[in-house]
């Protein structure tokens, strides 16, 4: 194995701490905040950080006019199209199926990115995919409430595919511009999107409201950690390992969810839980390992 992927697996690893660490602070600030309004205050923090460092750094690199409109379908895809799906779809299911479907978009990005990036797919790595998703199953079974709508779920379906066609889409821009340059301008973009549905549905209540110095406060820091830090760490990410590897590493955030649920929280954890982890760990391990003799479909 390459130091750069030793380096890559690394960020992946940070990046989805950082997401994490997300889940936990958005429920504070849903306390207070409506998910277009959160969303729409980390973009524009999000954009003030990355344009000063790029500022600060004297970064010239830009996009260029032929690459615009995919800036614009990244962004697009992600933040827009993945957070409505999201935030709006996990209110009208239980949290159990909600994680199930959003823990499918490995699933369905591995099916995508040998469609449209013609990448390798291999045994193990199918394996390991397969092993990753059943693990985040028994994780999600931990709760035995399951109910949905048909609007939930197609919310949340929304929302795969965003994933999905983010990573397709950023792929071949990360072989050609630095990370700070592609997420800069996919939170700019993203941005923009969002601007309209913010000041229409929210802005008049939003400047009048009683706030939440705690809410903003992790509003800011899922901003700073989620939409700048993981963002940065995982565009690296796919640049190195692909986008089905890439994807696949997202499994890894139940488990340092439940991790943090055990030291912070004092939950303890079940057999069922551990042995969901288990699994997720084993199949990350898996589908990254080489698989030289059998290649299903060769990249062309």
């Amino acid at each position: 194995m390459s130091k750069a992927h030793n380096i890559a697996y690394i960020q992946a690893f940070f990046a989805m701490l950082f997401w994490a660490f997300t889940f936990v602070w958005i429920k504070v600030a849903l306390r207070t905040y409506h998910p277009i309004e959160i969303v729409f205050l980390r973009l524009v923090l999000a954009n003030i950080l990355l344009f000063l460092a790029i500022g600060v750094m004297n970064h010239k690199q830009k996009p260029a006019k032929e690459d615009i409109l995919r800036f614009m379908a990244v962004s697009f895809f992600e933040p827009f199209c993945y957070f409505l799906g999201e935030a709006n779809g996990m209110q009208f299911v239980s949290p159990t199926l909600g994680s199930l479907i959003i823990s499918t978009i490995p699933i369905v990005t591995f099916v995508g990115a040998w469609l449209f990036l013609k990448e390798k797919v291999t045994i193990l790595l199918f394996a390991g995919l397969i092993i990753s998703f059943i693990g985040v199953a028994v994780l999600a079974f931990e709760s035995t409430e399951i109910w949905a709508t048909v609007r939930g779920v197609s919310l949340l379906l929304f929302a795969v595919m965003g994933g999905m066609f983010y990573g397709i889409t950023v792929r071949k821009l990360t072989l050609k511009y630095d990370t700070i340059t592609i997420v800069a301008w996919q939170s700019f973009w993203g941005l923009l999107y969002f601007a309209p549905l913010f000041f229409i549905f929210h802005g008049r209540t939003f400047f009048t409201m009683q706030h939440s110095g705690f809410g903003l406060l992790t509003i800011a820091s899922m901003s700073v950690f989620g939409s700048v830090g993981a963002f940065l760490l995982f565009t690296g990410v796919i640049r190195e390992l692909g986008v089905i590897r890439s994807n696949l590493t997202t499994n890894l955030i139940p488990v340092l969810t439940a991790f943090m649920a055990f030291i912070l929280l004092g939950d303890k954890p079940t057999i069922r839980a551990v042995l969901g982890i288990l699994l997720v760990i084993t199949g990350l391990i898996i589908s990254q390992l080489k698989d030289i003799k059998k290649v299903v479909v060769p990249a062309e």
